[in-house]
């Protein structure tokens, strides 16, 4: 035993050092969900949705998204794309206050709901980039799982590259069919018709997705009894499951979503299968929480009992994470404490940044527009009148654009 490594000897599926950064990640993705929240019921965003008890399942995830690979997901996927370094904690908050500068917000320059994430899959002078070269994500849609039927369409893709040599030479799309769709769903969405018959034609169709269900028991606040027949998708799904390799189907899984080891065994094996001989994959990662909730719209208080409200804390995968690390001894508590603070400290810091980056530019536009009214009640009959609505403007602590736009338009009424 003393030849072996530390990680062998705790049968660890990474590195000391990889698990420990991985809480970091999963502490980052936590704080920009936190004051992401705070950001948006103090106003300065409209509306906000997370990423939070989701973390873990995520990362487990990052470690067989390749290059070239696509994710068709919803709006639970920060943690995902920040350990790919799809987005910045900068970029997060860029996109929570609709940053409309594509510099800032490069997913959809502040025209989409937060959370939303895209790839720019097209050079400046409009060639196609090196697909190949990429972390793929097709453009999310709002409408709950919409991602499903173009899941179908990217894992659809792969099995073409591979099958049809007419496609041989498009190098800069696949690398002979080898890439993976990744779906992401949440459970009360795995009701709707579009998910039943997207998963119904990946089985047939017999191409590399592997879909996750976040199970977190709620849709919103909508229990599973009241929206899933046996109230669990991976009994549901049972019967798409494969009996024999080379059969029509997929692989199952179901996996708790707050076991990191286990999450990243069944994550391999998923991919692996999808990956080598396109069959496909659902992964069902149960007993996943929402710490704030749905979103910024209410609270879950209002809905959940006290037995399910002290699940929500014991089951939080942050927290059962920390008590994986603890009970291995591969950090102190005192060490985890000190990751958890310098987050904290880190995603307040790019939020500051990413607000000044955002209100920058519209208190120069107020400015300039300020002075231009200055300008003309200093010759207008309605000088007192103009005056007032300068006042009103520049007393507006954080302006919208639409507030200097619609001042500008009164004082042009009143000149």
């Amino acid at each position: 035993m003393g030849d072996l490594t530390l990680e062998k000897q705790l049968h660890l599926p990474q590195s000391v050092d990889e698990v420990l950064n991985d809480y970091r990640l999963a502490c980052r993705s936590r704080q920009a969900s936190l004051i992401g929240r705070r950001e948006a019921l103090s106003g300065k965003a409209k509306f906000g949705i997370f990423g939070d008890g989701k973390e873990i399942v995520q990362l487990a995830m990052a470690k067989v998204f390749q290059k070239g690979d696509f994710r068709s997901g919803y709006y639970r996927d920060q943690t995902l794309m920040l350990a790919l370094g799809e987005t910045t904690i900068r970029q997060f908050f860029a996109q929570l206050y609709a940053h409309a500068d594509p510099q800032f917000e490069p997913s959809s320059g502040g025209r989409s709901m937060n959370a939303h994430y895209a790839s720019r899959l097209l050079n400046p002078d409009g060639s196609w980039k090196d697909q190949t070269e990429l972390y793929n994500t097709s453009a999310d849609l709002a409408p709950t799982a919409s991602q499903m039927p173009r899941l179908v369409g990217l894992a659809y893709a792969s099995r073409l590259y591979r099958e049809l040599d007419e496609l041989k030479l498009f190098t800069q799309f696949s690398n002979n069919g080898n890439e993976i769709a990744f779906g992401t769903i949440g459970n009360a969405s795995c009701a709707e018709g579009l998910f039943w018959e997207s998963a119904n034609a990946i089985g047939v169709l017999r191409v590399p997705a592997v879909i996750i269900i976040y199970d977190d028991g709620f849709g919103i606040s909508v229990p599973n009894e009241y929206a899933m027949v046996k109230q669990n998708m991976y009994e549901a799904l049972s019967g798409f499951q494969c009996q024999e390799r080379g059969c029509e189907g997929y692989d199952l899984y179901t996996v708790a979503g707050w076991d990191y080891p286990a999450l990243i065994e069944v994550f391999h094996k998923a991919a692996k299968n999808a990956r080598q001989v396109h069959v496909p994959s659902i992964i069902h990662a149960y007993d996943l929480t929402q710490p704030l909730g749905h979103s910024t719209s209410g609270s879950h208080e209002r809905y959940k009992n006290q037995e399910r409200m002290q699940f929500e804390q014991e089951f939080d995968c942050i927290r059962k994470f920390r008590q994986y690390i603890l009970g291995l001894g591969l950090a102190t508590t005192k060490e985890l404490d000190e990751i958890e603070a310098d987050e904290q400290e880190y995603v307040e810091q790019e939020r500051k940044l990413a607000w000044q980056d955002y209100l920058t530019p519209i208190l120069e536009e107020r400015k300039q527009a300020v002075e231009l009214m200055g300008q003309i009640d200093s010759h207008s009959d309605n000088r007192e009148q103009i005056e007032q609505v300068r006042k009103r403007l520049l007393g507006i602590a954080a302006p919208y654009r639409r507030d200097t736009m619609a001042a500008v338009r009164e004082v042009l009424t009143l000149s």
